[in-house]
Formats: C-alpha cells, structure tokens, sequence
C-alpha cells in the first residue's frame, strides 16, 4: 500500500472545503495524459483493546494500482475476515469487502468521460444480544490524479449510490475536481481546508441517493479526488451490516457542445454546432422531410422560435430548408423541432447545447 491509511483522513473533510481542492500527484510514464493516477483501497477494523476484547483474523488486505486514460478498465479488490472475543461467548464477527474499477477515455481537447464503480460491504455482528466490545468495520477507497486542459472545458460529475443496511451502517462516496496551482508537494491534509482555490466543484452522496456538479474550467492543470466507504459497527446492542454500491462520472465537454438528438423525428432533422461567437444554432430540414411535412414548430428551452407551414414551409415547390436559432451563448440551448406530417402524424426531435462560456 502507498500510505492509503494516512489518505483515509480525507473522508472527514466537509464536501465544501474540497469542492475547491485538488491532490499533487506523482509523476507517471511519458506520453500519458493522466498523470499521477492511482486507484486504491482497503479494508479495516477497529476496536478499543482497553475493552479486554481481543482480535483474531486477517484484516490488513488492500490494494493500489496505476490508472491512465487508456480506455481500459483498471479494478482491484480486497477482503478480510476477524473475529473479536471477550470470553463467555461475547463474540463478533467482522467481514468487509471492497472492489472499485476506474475507467478513462483519452483526455485531450476534446470530449472524454472518467467512470468509477465500486462496491463494498461491511458487516459487525454480535453472536449475542449484547457485547461488552466496540467494534467498528470499514472498507474505504479512492481514485486520484492530475490532468492538463489544453483549451475550457466544462467539467461535470455526477455521483449515484444505493445500498442495503441494518442497524449501525452507512455508507457514502465524493468526488472533487479542482485548481491545485496554490499547494506544493508535501502539503498537510489540513491545508486542503485553508487554500482556496479559484476553480474547482464537487459533489457527495450517503447511502442512496444522486448529487451533481458543473462548471466551466479555464485551461490549466487540475486535479480529481474520489473517495467512497462503507462501514457498520457493534456496541452493546447495536450491530451493523451494509451491502454499499457507488458510481461517479466525470465528464469533460467542450463549450458549446451539443448532445445526442433524441427522439422518433431524429432522423428527419440535422443539427449542426453551435457557433459559440453568437450563439446561432443551425437546423436544417431535408427536401423529403419538407415535402411529407404540414406543419414544424421549432423551440428554443420551451419558446416558440420559428413556425413554418404552408408556403412558409415548401414555397412553390419543397426543398431543403435551414434555419439559424439565435441563443445566448452563455446558457444552456434546448431546441426542440416538433413536425405534423401530412399524414397525420406527429414526430419530435431535440438536441441540448452546453452553454459556450
């Protein structure tokens, strides 16, 4: 392990100091756009040894590895098993679990996509209805690494997480993409807290549930941090078990990017790119979609941009038609083109554009 133990005090700072923070990183092999990129985990247990409880198992299992944005999946697990006695039958039984894949497409100028899936359990059960020992389980891991953006990017991540429990259990996972240029090599974890930093979000979620971030990075070197746990307990009467699912994405888009079209009329209509000077979105209407059509409405996030029907629509005699939507460069487009053909029916397709600054 590569002092995994001491990075575990990360899990107990606030999402709001990190949302602006990021980790200096470890140089990696040439040629790799992801630099210092390491994926890791553990499993633990803890207890008080002044209880007079005492710990039989193997519970020091963990893993480490390098990751870059090859494409590939990078997963690694690890487990353990103990049992904690205080004579006379007062026994608990300690099993914890932890697996995470990260996975990155090539990051560069344009569009890429980090993915993480982990899942984890942790479970402290007490053979009797009470014990005299505290007993705390956990299985925890993270993925970390640096990048360099050529050109703004708008960076999203979106977090998800599910999980089944009983009694003293959670769960949780987080994930921080931000401008460390402030913090040097060798900073303490408290500094984390201290240093604001300009540019940076971030997001967290417990034991089920969704969270979301976004914002728009200028160029510039940045750091990502993700951190995920699972833990259950026994005390007295308290016991704990919890099987712990998380999922973080983290998307980099390009200023005016548009999305997939949607929708059954999706064939009918062409979107082209948004022109981040002005705005303008151009749609264009084939001359076989114009001809089969009796009515289309266009609209620009719910507002009617252009409606075209009969000679407004074909003219004398159809042909293709394309039509430039003026928007805000700085939010979000949605543009939505609803047709009623001339048979009856009625088909839609839509595109959404990240905002261009």
């Amino acid at each position: 392990m590569k002092n995994l133990s001491a990075r575990r005090a990360l899990a107990g700072i606030s999402l709001g100091a990190l949302a602006t923070v990021g980790l200096v990183g470890v140089p990696t092999p040439a040629h790799a756009q992801m630099e210092g990129a390491w994926t890791g985990g553990a499993v633990d247990i803890d207890h008080h040894y002044d209880d007079g409880c005492e710990e039989s198992g193997d519970f020091n299992d963990g893993f480490e590895e390098e990751w870059t944005d090859n494409g590939a999946p990078h997963t690694g697990t690890a487990s353990g098993t103990a049992t904690i006695t205080a004579g006379e039958g007062d026994v608990v039984d300690a099993a914890s679990s932890y697996s995470s894949t990260v996975t990155s497409t090539p990051l560069g100028a344009g569009p890429a996509t980090i993915t993480g899936n982990v899942t984890a359990s942790a479970s402290a059960q007490a053979r009797q209805a009470e014990t005299d020992c505290n007993v705390e389980v956990e299985a925890y891991g993270e993925a970390y690494g640096s990048f360099t953006l050529t050109q703004p990017m708008w960076v999203t991540v979106t977090l998800t997480s599910d999980s089944q429990r009983q009694g003293g259990a959670g769960g949780s996972i987080m994930a921080t993409v931000g401008n460390a240029s402030l913090l040097g090599g060798g900073v303490p974890v408290r500094r984390l807290v201290d240093e604001p930093q300009s540019d940076g979000l971030a997001a967290g979620v417990g034991n089920r549930g969704t969270s979301s971030a976004s914002t728009l990075f200028p160029a510039g070197r940045y750091y990502l941090l993700t951190y995920s746990r699972a833990y259950a307990e026994a005390s007295d009467d308290r016991e704990g078990s919890i099987a712990y699912t998380g999922n973080f994405r983290i998307d980099f888009q390009t200023p005016g990017t548009g999305s997939a079209v949607t929708g059954k009329g999706a064939p009918k209509v062409q979107f082209g790119p948004r022109d981040c000077a002005n705005g303008n979105v151009p749609v264009s209407l084939s001359k076989k979609t114009v001809k089969k059509s009796k009515r289309v409405v266009v609209r620009v996030n719910g507002a009617k941009a252009s409606v075209l029907k009969g000679k407004k629509l074909s003219g004398k005699k159809p042909k293709a038609k394309t039509l430039v939507l003026p928007t805000n460069p700085a939010s979000v487009a949605k543009v939505k083109v609803k047709i009623t053909q001339k048979n009856g029916r009625r088909v839609q397709a839509t595109r959404s554009y990240v905002p261009c600054r």
